[in-house]
């Protein structure tokens, strides 16, 4: 926690009497995790560390960004979401908010691990005061694919970090994490949203028809970041149905096409992890279809 002082944890004086801030969050369908950050923003007890858990696409990132808003807004409603910090961490500009996560090789192949150096960037830059803010925010996205060297090195960090910063750590397996990481972290555990939240929220803010948002939710399995970017992408939604043929196929053919199938995917993964990931993460959902409709016929 930050220490008592005489001040809020926004540089104004303290009042004798509790004054409620409304607060503009950007955060879809994860309440429970909104309300906890904007009491502790109000009571000035927002934590060092935070490690926000959850499924792949489920909404973590766009919570860190609201925290990174929220600690660096100007205005008296925090996070405003339309001032020029707010705008400048939306539009990543900001130069007190810092994300890494899995960077590219020099073959362009996306790495598997975060690097050592990348944490060292984060211990250097955490040293120096806020050039624009009030802290300085890190976002890592994916501390449970993290190197043991790289853990080990943010663990000082975490330890010891200076006043003025505030680490949002992001993992899609809590399992994966170093248990003296998550020991040392306020934990925030994002949950499947529901289908009438997602189709009501692409519908509302985003347009689209009721038919359409209705099946991108369902689709969705609860991951409104997936259901966004599906909807303002409708070559998304044409790869997981292409996806879903080659499984019909598969599950119709032979041993052999089957383990050539298996190599491919074996293949793909050291590319890429993250698209392996998702299509096995397609082929669990086809397999809970089955089951379901297995389970209600007579």
């Amino acid at each position: 926690m930050f220490p008592a002082r005489s001040t809020s944890l926004f540089g104004v004086p303290r009042v004798a009497h509790k004054v409620r801030v409304t607060m503009v969050w950007q955060t879809v369908g994860h309440d429970s995790a909104v309300l906890t950050l904007s009491r502790a923003l109000e009571q000035d007890r927002m934590h060092h560390a935070l490690l926000v858990m959850g499924p792949s696409r489920v909404g973590k990132k766009a919570l860190a960004f609201d925290i990174a808003r929220a600690l660096d807004c100007v205005e008296t409603t925090r996070p405003c979401g339309a001032c020029r910090a707010c705008e400048r961490i939306s539009n990543s500009l900001h130069p007190d908010v810092r994300v890494i996560g899995l960077e590219e090789d020099a073959q362009g192949r996306r790495r598997t691990l975060i690097s050592i150096d990348q944490i060292r960037e984060i211990q250097k830059e955490a040293s120096l005061r806020p050039y624009e803010g009030n802290f300085r925010v890190f976002i890592v996205d994916g501390v449970d694919k993290i190197s043991d060297e790289a853990a080990n090195s943010l663990l000082k960090t975490l330890e010891e970090p200076p006043e003025y910063v505030v680490l949002v750590l992001l993992a899609s397996n809590a399992n994966d994490v170093l248990p003296t990481i998550v020991s040392r972290c306020r934990g925030l555990e994002l949950r499947p949203v529901g289908v009438d939240v997602v189709a009501g929220h692409l519908s509302n803010y985003l347009g689209v028809e009721n038919e359409r948002s209705q099946e991108i939710a369902k689709l969705s399995s609860g991951r409104i970041g997936w259901a966004i970017q599906a909807a303002q992408d409708p070559e998304l939604l044409e790869r997981l149905s292409e996806r879903l043929d080659v499984i019909d196929h598969i599950i119709e053919s032979g041993l052999e096409q089957r383990f050539e199938y298996a190599a491919q995917l074996s293949v793909r993964f050291v590319q890429g992890r993250d698209d392996v990931f998702d299509e096995l993460g397609i082929w669990l959902g086809w397999w809970r279809d089955i089951m379901v409709i297995c389970q209600c016929k007579p």
